[in-house]
């Protein structure tokens, strides 16, 4: 079994600290910690609040340059600017797929339209994390990860 790569892009430490902990025992899977940029720049997980302001072009290179295969990131962070930070990752980091952490004022056209930019799956926050452990093997697999209920939610769009 190959090892699958795994960064967390979330701005709340206690949540990152919490999926970094449940993924760290999963078999076949490294959890890029303390991702830093070369000569000691931010951390990655830090930027993500501020790409606004900074440049996003940073932050998809960092990416870029680590090469994780799963990147999980805050639907929140992921929405300003119409998708842009999803759109740029889909497009130049095309190895790394992207897992949505949500809570639950996602809107389920909110999280429709991410999957529509390259998103491969979306997870609550407060998921028991054996789901975060299996939605990593899934999506590497090359499968998407979303709950049944949102499923039907893609369906009744594709169909209608």
């Amino acid at each position: 079994m190959e090892t699958v790569t795994v960064a967390i892009a979330d701005m709340d430490p206690g949540r990152r600290t919490r999926l970094e902990q449940s993924l760290q025992g999963g078999e076949g899977i490294t959890v890029l910690t303390d991702i830093m940029a070369p000569g000691g720049g931010a951390r990655i997980d830090g930027d993500f609040q501020d790409y606004e302001n900074g440049s996003m072009e940073e932050v998809v290179a960092k990416i870029a340059q680590l090469k994780p295969r799963i990147l999980f990131i805050n639907l929140d962070q992921s929405i300003i600017g119409d998708f842009a930070l999803l759109d740029a990752l889909h497009r130049e980091c095309p190895e790394t797929l992207v897992v949505l952490l949500t809570d639950r004022s996602a809107q389920d056209e909110q999280i429709i339209q991410a999957l529509a930019y390259g998103a491969r799956g979306c997870l609550s926050h407060e998921a028991d994390p054996c789901y975060f452990l299996k939605a990593v093997h899934v999506i590497d697999r090359g499968e998407i990860w979303v709950t049944r209920k949102m499923l039907s939610k893609i369906m009744d769009k594709v169909l209608h």
